[in-house]
């Protein structure tokens, strides 16, 4: 991966992070943004983009491999590319969780590539997507985000050149997930949550979801719950605090992701309770869905992975606006802001028929809207 420069200071990257949702939605009127979706930023005309197909660069961001959803994620990604002719075209940029880097690496990708770089972006919090939409404006370039951004924004609020947001309902996998880990657990007992990044929709989604299935199994009581930042060694760190703190009062561990749950079960583990104690995560990380078939630590349930196609469709949907084949202004708000069609849970049941969520061969790049579930109201 290549090593971009830094083009801003520690002082105003540190402001950037520090935007408040109101903040966020300032910046964006700043930037020349309205409710018409037009912009006075470069390029900002209303028009499809003019890119000849072949001058396209196509840029990937996300957290890092160390997660093994971003590997379905570029999976998907470069699947898109290839199905182009652009596989020398693509740019995988790692933030590492750092949102300073994450803007950096962006602002510098755009000033060497210009309008037409399309961006698929996993924002690594709420409050850097602003200053992205802005650098990309700028530019004239091509925008696609995935998971977060500040309640109050959306596409439709901006110009054309912050195409879409995708992201996948985080209450029903929330909500899934945590039946099946109580009905694995009997209907009864004592579980302790990790939650993800607190800032992060999903996140937010994911634990409603779970608040709701523990309204439908009166027996089944919420002892603790800690964000572990999607992260698999904070996952483990947080569900070793818990065992201290309640011994074999736990029967069960609900995540917010895969990676979390890992971590609890190598914690698990340690503590000689794995398979003992239920675990449920989601995202569909091939380890999870493995544990799950196996039936031999506990793993309950995850959800079927959406890396790929959020990799592979954030992409074509940014390429078809940059070389003019959709026009973002005139698309309704359906396709500006949506779900992804949700694919369910992965239980024992289903777990040793489902291909590797780095599988592509499903995905239709011929119709770029064929992914979408509902609608995301921007508030």
């Amino acid at each position: 991966m290549r090593i971009l420069n830094r083009s801003i200071t520690a002082r105003s990257a540190r402001k950037v992070v520090a935007l408040s949702a109101a903040a966020a939605v300032t910046l964006l009127a700043a930037a020349g943004c309205n409710n018409k979706g037009s912009s006075s930023a470069s390029g900002g005309s209303g028009k499809a983009g003019a890119c000849d197909p072949k001058q396209v660069h196509l840029v990937q961001s996300g957290r890092g491999f160390e997660n093994p959803y971003y590997v379905a994620v570029d999976a998907g990604a470069k699947a898109f590319a290839k199905s182009v002719g652009l596989e020398n075209n693509y740019t995988w940029i790692a933030s590492e969780g750092d949102s300073s880097k994450q803007l950096t690496q962006i602002q510098s990708l755009l000033a060497k590539y210009g309008k037409c770089t399309v961006l698929n972006v996993d924002p690594n919090d709420n409050s850097i997507l602003p200053a992205i939409v802005t650098a990309v404006q700028r530019q004239g370039a091509w925008l696609v985000t995935q998971w977060n951004k500040p309640d109050g924004t959306g596409p439709t609020k901006s110009s054309e050149h912050w195409v879409s947001h995708m992201s996948v309902d985080g209450n029903p996998q929330g909500y899934n997930t945590a039946k099946a880990l109580f009905q694995a657990m009997g209907g009864q007992g004592n579980i302790v949550a990790l939650q993800g990044i607190l800032d992060n929709v999903p996140a937010k989604q994911r634990f409603d979801g779970l608040q709701k299935a523990l309204k439908e199994f009166p027996n089944v009581h919420l002892l603790d719950n800690q964000t572990a930042n999607w992260d698999q060694t904070q996952g483990q760190n947080v569900t070793q605090t818990f065992l201290t703190k309640y011994g074999d009062k736990i029967n069960g561990v609900w995540a917010a992701n895969d990676s979390m749950a890992l971590g609890a079960v190598e914690a698990l583990k340690a503590a000689g309770k794995a398979g003992t104690v239920k675990v449920s995560g989601i995202d569909g990380l091939q380890q999870a869905i493995d544990d799950v078939k196996a039936g031999n630590v506990g793993y309950a349930a995850t959800t079927q992975s959406t890396g790929a196609a959020q990799g592979g469709y954030g992409l074509a949907i940014g390429y078809a606006a940059a070389t003019g084949k959709i026009n973002p202004a005139k698309e309704s708000a359906e396709h500006r802001a949506f779900y992804l069609k949700f694919q369910g849970i992965v239980s024992a049941d289903n777990a040793a028929t489902l291909p590797p969520p780095t599988d592509t061969s499903k995905l239709d790049f011929s119709d770029v809207w064929s992914c979408v579930e509902s609608p995301i109201t921007e508030g």
